[in-house]
């Protein structure tokens, strides 16, 4: 979704005319180009996707270090209730 965001940004952010943009550490690319017969032409993709690698890979550890902090106080919290309930 960043990526996704980062693009329609370089899109709308752009010059009238010719303008080659980079985002995001210079893994997103947009150009734009006027063409002889008074067309634009678009160019969009990615150049370096080493950020965009790391970008995932830190997000799934965030997600899966939540996800095991939510399961251990759960089970925490079960384990209170049940010795409440032994008393």
């Amino acid at each position: 979704m960043l990526s996704t965001a980062t693009l329609l940004y370089l899109m709308f952010s752009s010059d009238d005319g010719d303008a080659r943009r980079e985002a995001f550490f210079g893994s997103l690319m947009f150009e734009s180009r006027e063409v002889a017969d008074g067309s634009t032409s678009v160019t969009v993709g990615v150049e370096n996707p080493l950020p965009l690698v790391v970008l995932f890979l830190v997000l799934a550890a965030m997600l899966t270090g939540i996800q095991l902090t939510y399961r251990a106080l759960k089970q925490y919290r079960q384990q209170l209730l049940d010795e409440r309930g032994q008393a």
